[in-house]
């Protein structure tokens, strides 16, 4: 039976440096998947394990169908599902198209669960799960409103499904990033003007993925790399929400840009 990793939204940004950081582990296979054929495709000429590339859009049910036949065909023992596939979009609730904030949801929430459980039969007893949330998890954030509510869903997702799992000793690791340096922010632009123009810390994201993997090792369940991350997850526990949001509109200075209603 082969020991392969799974790895979603493997093109760019963290889903790929999970990619190049797992290509010493000794897995037979390294199964990337995402939607930009030619991200996989660089990302496969710089991995030295065997790798197979899916170019899938986790939006779309004929693509869980295709997984799900994948799995059914291979038998593979999958040690370790890595689940990075998602996105955001800054903005006031009526910059962000519709659609657009529908397919944020589908994509970071239902994408994650169907890509889980439909690898769950298949990872072994002992294997590790990492789903990328990230520290907006831990607070209502407005006009990063339905992406951090995203995350949020992700992590008390990961929380109760590594309880879940206990019985079989699967461990689920959720990823809880402050701003990293990524391709994220060229999608999460939905307007002309900067939303977010206060940033308190960018992170590296290979260092953000090597500290998420020495986490899962470990069978923490997260991974809050960096001093400033784990202060923002303490402070979003001792200060009251509405104070937390006054801060965070005050940083933004979103009473300048954007009316009340």
């Amino acid at each position: 039976m082969k020991k392969i990793a799974v790895v979603t939204g493997a093109s760019s940004g963290i889903g790929k440096e999970f990619a190049l950081a797992i290509d010493s582990y000794n897995f037979d296979e390294i199964w990337a998947i995402a939607l930009d054929k030619e991200g996989l495709i660089k990302l496969k000429e710089n991995l030295k394990t065997k790798s197979r590339i899916f170019e899938l859009d986790l939006t779309n049910n004929d693509s869980f169908e295709y997984y799900k036949e994948l799995l059914l065909k291979e038998n593979p023992s999958v040690e370790l599902l890595i689940n990075c596939s998602g996105f955001g979009k800054f903005g006031r609730y009526d910059e962000i198209d519709l659609d657009q904030s529908c397919n944020m949801i589908d994509l970071n929430c239902k994408g994650t669960v169907k890509m889980t459980e439909l690898t769950l039969p298949y990872i072994p007893n002992f294997g590790r799960i990492i789903q990328i949330a990230s520290i907006s998890a831990f607070s209502p954030i407005p006009y990063i409103n339905v992406y951090a509510s995203t995350k949020a869903f992700l992590k008390s997702y990961s929380i109760a499904l590594n309880e879940e799992l206990k019985p079989r000793n699967i461990s689920v690791t959720c990823v809880c990033p402050f701003w990293t340096k990524t391709q994220f922010f060229k999608r999460a632009k939905a307007t002309e003007h900067d939303v977010i123009t206060y940033y308190a810390v960018m992170y590296d994201a290979k260092k953000v993925v090597n500290y998420a993997l020495n986490c899962s090792k470990k069978r923490k369940l997260f991974s809050l790399y960096g001093l400033t991350t784990k202060f923002m997850a303490l402070l979003t526990k001792i200060v009251p929400t509405k104070i937390f949001i006054f801060i965070w509109r005050k940083q933004q200075h979103f009473d300048k840009k954007y009316w009340r209603k």
